[in-house]
């Protein structure tokens, strides 16, 4: 033998690859293990496919392995009205989208709370659905404070009709005019819409 052959590769370049690939999976799992929202990827059957450990708190579960195996039927396990998950769906494939989709939803333990859910589909290259993913935020809190306000807000009123008084505004640059229902019963003039 009179001489050695040999090849080398330099692999620089795709340990920084290698690398930056790690640690883009590993902000992106950090997001989706982190999130105060619930994230999650369902089938268009209605099952569960992802969720994070918000969402499996948010609807009673103690963790997300744990939502995903209770978890079999979405319209009838986690929708309390379960039309409103075929309007969800259908809206979501004839736009793509939908966003601040409120429902009042059903935890494990069977009590309810209310939910907005922003979504997505999620289409192979054929344009077939795979699955929808999105994220949800328990609006229970801003709903009660809602019912509270309509709450007083006829109180309110029904107080003005039995002492026969009542309030109005005139916003001066505006020149617009609101009213209490009595005010204008008392003046004797239609209200204002």
């Amino acid at each position: 033998v009179s001489g050695i052959l040999s090849s080398g590769e330099d692999i620089t370049v795709r340990r920084h690859i290698g690398e930056a690939l790690r640690k883009s999976e590993e902000r992106y799992r950090n997001i989706f293990e982190n999130a105060v929202d619930g994230i999650y990827q369902s089938s268009p059957d209605g099952r569960f496919v992802a969720v994070n450990p918000a969402m499996a708190r948010m609807y009673g579960y103690d963790s997300p392995q744990d939502m995903l195996a209770g978890v079999t039927d979405i319209r009838s396990q986690i929708y309390t009205d379960s039309r409103l998950r075929a309007e969800f769906t259908n809206r979501l494939e004839r736009d793509g989208s939908i966003f601040d989709f409120e429902t009042q939803n059903r935890r494990k333990d069977g009590s309810t709370f209310w939910i907005s859910s922003n979504a997505r589909v999620v289409r192979n290259a054929s344009g077939e659905v795979l699955y929808y993913e999105g994220t949800i935020t328990d609006i229970t809190a801003r709903k009660q404070t809602e019912d509270a306000l309509r709450e007083s807000e006829g109180r309110l009123r029904k107080a003005q009709s039995i002492a026969h008084v009542g309030n109005w505004e005139f916003d001066l640059q505006t020149h617009k005019k609101w009213g209490s229902e009595e005010a204008f019963h008392i003046y004797g003039i239609e209200p204002i819409s």
